[in-house]
C-alpha cells in the first residue's frame, strides 16, 4: 500500500479498514432483500396457475413471479393513491370554478386539457371524496381507478359488508366489487325482509284508509243528488 504525502501508515490503515466496513453494509442489504419469506400459500398457487409446466419445478422461475407480484403490487398500491391525488386536484380545480359556464366550458373541453374523458374525471372525483369523507382509507384502496368508483357507490351497510369479505382492498378488481353490487341488490332466496314488508304493510293501510274516505265521498255525494232529484 502506497502512502501520500503527509499521511501517515496508521491513517491509511483506519481509511482502509473504514472502506471495508462499507462495502460490507452495503452487501448486507442487497443480501436480505434476496432472502424474501414466501408464503406456502403464494407457492401453492403458483404451482396451481403453472400445473404441468416446468415453473413448479423450478425455483429461479417461482422467484421471478415471486418478483414480479412484489413490483406489481407495489406499483398498484401506489396506483390507489393516484387516484385520490387525481380526485382531489379535479374537486379543487371545481371548486375554483364557481361560475356555471366555467364548469360547462371544462366539461365540454375536458379532454383537450387532460389524459382521459370527463366521465372518468367524475369517477377519480367520487373516489377523492370518499376517502376526504372517511369512508375508506388511501391504503384501503384498490389499484384500479374503477373497482374504487365502484366501492365508493355502496351504501354505508353495503360497504361494511365488502369491508367484512375483505373487498375493500388493494388487490379488488371491479369486476368483484359489481358482482357483490348484483348480489346485494338481488333478493336473497329464503330470506324474509321484516323491515320491506313492514314498509309495505304501513303503505297498502294508508291505501286502504284513502279508499275508504273515498268510498264514504261518493256514497254521501250519492245521497246528496238522491235528495236534490226527489
Amino acid at each position: 500500500m502506497s502512502r501520500a504525502p503527509g499521511v501517515s501508515r496508521k491513517a491509511l490503515e483506519a481509511i482502509d479498514l473504514a472502506g471495508d466496513l462499507t462495502v460490507t453494509a452495503d452487501q448486507r442489504p442487497a443480501a436480505l432483500d434476496q432472502m424474501v419469506v414466501v408464503s406456502g400459500e403464494l407457492v401453492d398457487t403458483i404451482k396451481d396457475v403453472f400445473a404441468g409446466t416446468r415453473v413448479p419445478a423450478d425455483d429461479n422461475l417461482i422467484h421471478a413471479v415471486v418478483d414480479a407480484r412484489r413490483a406489481v403490487s407495489q406499483a398498484w398500491g401506489r396506483a390507489g393513491q393516484a387516484t385520490v391525488e387525481i380526485g382531489r386536484a379535479l374537486n379543487a380545480l371545481e371548486a375554483r370554478l364557481v361560475q356555471r359556464e366555467e364548469r360547462v366550458r371544462l366539461k365540454i373541453g375536458f379532454e383537450r386539457l387532460f389524459p382521459f374523458s370527463e366521465p372518468i374525471a367524475s369517477q377519480f372525483r367520487r373516489v377523492a371524496q370518499a376517502v376526504d369523507s372517511g369512508r375508506f382509507s388511501v391504503s384501503d384502496l384498490p389499484g384500479s381507478y374503477s373497482a374504487a368508483y365502484q366501492l365508493s357507490l355502496l351504501a354505508n351497510d353495503e360497504l361494511e359488508e365488502a369491508r367484512q369479505r375483505g373487498l375493500v382492498a388493494p388487490h379488488t378488481t371491479r369486476a368483484a366489487v359489481l358482482a357483490f353490487r348484483k348480489e346485494r341488490a338481488r333478493p336473497r332466496q329464503g330470506h324474509v325482509d321484516v323491515k320491506a314488508l313492514q314498509s309495505e304493510r304501513r303503505r297498502l293501510r294508508d291505501q286502504r284508509r284513502q279508499l275508504v274516505l273515498q268510498l264514504l265521498a261518493i256514497r254521501k255525494r250519492v245521497r246528496e243528488i238522491g235528495e236534490l232529484i226527489d
